[in-house]
């Protein structure tokens, strides 16, 4: 498995080690360490590869997954428009991955550094699983969190990748003229130390 990461605010590819060190060099940040991408073939095994979007492409691909991305990280792409949407994100220091056609992205909990509130928009566990391996491994997260709107594709992909329901935001969230439940998904990290 490769360690590299695409990044569409530059276009370049870069690796773990030697893109770090250059990223630092120039001023960037350790904390978006590259993702693994997945490795050449087709096992079923293989983690696909993730591809880092800027807060600006991370909201008009929301807004173009359509009511899948409601509820992303705590995102409405139905009701807010493309400024808003980045913004949100933002602000919550969050990072949205493209994964083929699924969006998957994280934001760190203010309150529990170790820990990441994480969102996918597709039903396919593979995405949100490569995700998650990539918080183990260059976050250094012990644990996610996933609050998943009731109804919505994401909760086949929290409950393959075992993530446990741990509660109902009852009424937590206004959607089509009624308030609407959010189911709370925790996961503690395989190893994590």
């Amino acid at each position: 498995m490769t360690d590299s990461l695409t990044d569409t605010t530059t276009g370049t590819t870069t690796g773990t080690a030697a893109g770090t060190a250059a990223g630092t060099a120039a001023g960037g940040s350790t904390a978006t360490a590259a993702p693994p991408e997945a490795r050449a073939g087709t096992d079923a095994d293989t983690a696909p590869g993730l591809v880092l979007l800027d807060a600006t492409a991370a909201a008009a691909a929301l807004r173009a997954a359509g009511d899948a991305a409601r509820g992303f990280l705590d995102t409405d792409p139905v009701t807010q428009n493309d400024p808003l949407l980045a913004r949100t994100l933002t602000g919550a220091e969050a990072q949205v991955f493209r994964s083929g056609d699924a969006l998957v992205g994280w934001a760190p909990n203010p309150r529990q550094p170790r820990q990441a509130y994480v969102a996918a928009t597709s039903p396919d566990p593979a995405p949100l699983r490569a995700l998650l391996e990539f918080l183990a491994a260059y976050q250094r997260c012990t644990s996610c969190l996933a609050l998943v709107p009731d109804g919505s594709p994401m909760a086949a992909a929290v409950a393959a990748c075992g993530f446990t329901a741990t509660g109902v935001l009852r009424d937590h969230r206004f959607q089509g003229g009624a308030h609407r439940d959010v189911l709370v998904h925790f996961r503690k990290a395989e190893n994590p130390c």
